[in-house]
Order: structure tokens, then C-alpha cells, then sequence
């Protein structure tokens, strides 16, 4: 999704300079830093191509996402097949994929669903995906290295360029990389294990969220303060500014799970 260039971006100054000081640090690049994964050298038993499967499960993860497939809606197989042109085996085994994310329902004999979260479970998963960022905010702030702060300020200043763009897709991706890239960084796997399947969950709501252009701009605007923060390797700060954002998140995801289950009520 483009919007088109009706207002000029408004951007925040440019970034300090990273400080040194971290505890340790790992080599990473732009796609294990994204994904929270660690880029120790190369294994020789790494698989250097995924399955058909996860590559099936990652474009309906994308579906899922950006909303083309909408919470509850039923997968339909035949016409997935036909227009992802793959058969019937690697679709479902990507049906298991989503499945275990926590993104689709498994019901025999029906398929597949995409799971609509209530007002509740909504509010559940926020509440400890707040504490769980301010914590990989801080953690990073006191344990990233200076190659990994680099990093995250280009997804950072990335994000800003889709922003000025008006370039949603864009825009999210350099989003969700710089939480990923700082969840990675604060080197803790279970923190980043447990966070990343998490925020699975509530990805399309973070999404969408930014379709509303005044939630986008503060979006970017929190973006801009706990950067700023991190890169001060202010930990304190850091972990309070992205609780907050995470529980600004909340309140519209929590908007649109109450107002969905209202047109479904009737």
C-alpha cells in the first residue's frame, strides 16, 4: 500500500552517534538481524534453502498480515493451490506452520481459519508483549554491540525513508525489523524466542494500525524516542518508552477487536 504524497512528512532529527560500551556482540547483517536470529558463522549442516512449505507459510504469513486474509476468514484450498501454484501437500504443511504461531485454527474436516483475536485475548497478549519489549530494550541498551546499534539505526532511518514515502508495506517492514534487530540484540534466546512468537500473533494489528496516518505519525514519533534512547544506551528509558508504545498498540488493536466483534454479534 502506497499513499500518495498529500502531505509532506514530518521526521525527526537526525540520530546521534551510537556509544560504545557494549557487553558483548555477534556479527549480523540486515536478515539475521530482522529475523532475531544469531549469524555465529556458517554451519555446514545449515540448510541454505527452506522448504516449499515455509515458503507457502511465509506468503500467507504476509497475507495474514497486510489483511488480504482477514481474521476469520476460511482458507480456501482449492483456489490457494491454483494461485499460489503449489499442491495440496506443502499447503497444508504450511497450514501447520501457521498453525503453530498461532495465526490459523485446524478443525478436521473444515480447513483452515484465520484465527480472529477477542477484545480479551487482545488485551492479553499486549500486556506482556510490553513487558517483554521493554525488556529487550534494555537488555540491548546494556549488552548490544556497536556493529548491532549501527544496525538498528539503519532499519531506523529506513523506516523514516518509507515513511516520508507514504509506503505502508515498506514502512512495516523496517519497523518490525528494527524491534526484531533489538529483540536479537539484547542476547538473551529465550527473551527473543518467546517475543517473536508473540508478536506473531498481533502482527496485523500493529499493521494495520498504521492505516490510521495520526497513529502512524505518533508511531513514528515513539520510533524516533526510543532509537534516540537506545543508541545513548540509556536502558532505563529505553525499556519505559517502548513499554509505552507497545501499550499504545493495545488501545487500538483493542479498538478494532471490540468493533469487529460487534458487526459479527449482529
Amino acid at each position: 500500500m502506497v499513499y500518495p504524497e498529500d502531505a509532506p512528512a514530518t521526521l525527526a532529527p537526525d540520530l546521534p552517534q551510537a556509544r560504545s560500551g557494549g557487553e558483548r556482540g555477534r556479527r549480523t547483517g540486515p536478515a539475521t538481524a530482522a529475523a532475531g536470529l544469531p549469524a555465529d558463522g556458517d554451519d555446514p549442516l545449515a540448510i541454505a534453502h527452506p522448504t516449499l512449505a515455509a515458503v507457502v507459510a511465509e506468503r500467507l504469513r504476509q497475507l495474514i498480515i497486510d489483511g488480504t486474509l482477514v481474521p476469520g476468514v476460511w482458507l480456501n484450498e482449492r483456489d490457494l493451490c491454483e494461485r499460489l501454484r503449489v499442491s495440496r501437500t506443502p499447503l497444508r504443511e504450511a497450514y501447520r506452520i501457521l498453525a503453530a504461531d498461532g495465526l490459523v485454527m485446524l478443525l478436521p474436516k473444515r480447513g483452515a481459519q484465520v484465527i480472529a483475536m477477542s477484545e480479551r485475548d487482545v488485551a492479553d497478549v499486549f500486556d506482556v508483549l510490553a513487558v517483554l519489549e521493554g525488556l529487550t530494550g534494555r537488555l540491548a541498551a546494556e549488552k548490544a554491540s556497536d556493529e548491532e546499534l549501527a544496525q538498528i539505526a539503519r532499519l531506523h532511518r529506513a523506516m523514516l525513508d518509507a515513511y516520508a514515502a507514504r509506503d505502508l508495506h515498506a514502512y512495516y517492514e523496517a519497523s518490525m525489523g528494527t524491534h526484531l534487530a533489538i529483540s536479537a540484540a539484547a542476547h538473551n534466546p529465550t527473551l527473543a524466542d518467546t517475543h517473536r512468537r508473540l508478536n506473531l500473533r498481533v502482527q496485523n494489528l500493529r499493521f494495520r494500525s498504521n492505516q490510521d496516518r495520526d497513529e502512524w505519525a505518533h508511531g513514528v514519533e515513539d520510533h524516533q524516542r526510543f532509537v534516540t534512547a537506545l543508541l545513548a544506551r540509556d536502558g532505563a528509558t529505553v525499556e519505559t518508552l517502548m513499554r509505552e508504545h507497545a501499550l499504545q498498540k493495545k488501545a487500538l488493536a483493542m479498538r478494532e477487536a471490540r468493533a469487529r466483534e460487534g458487526v459479527a454479534a449482529r
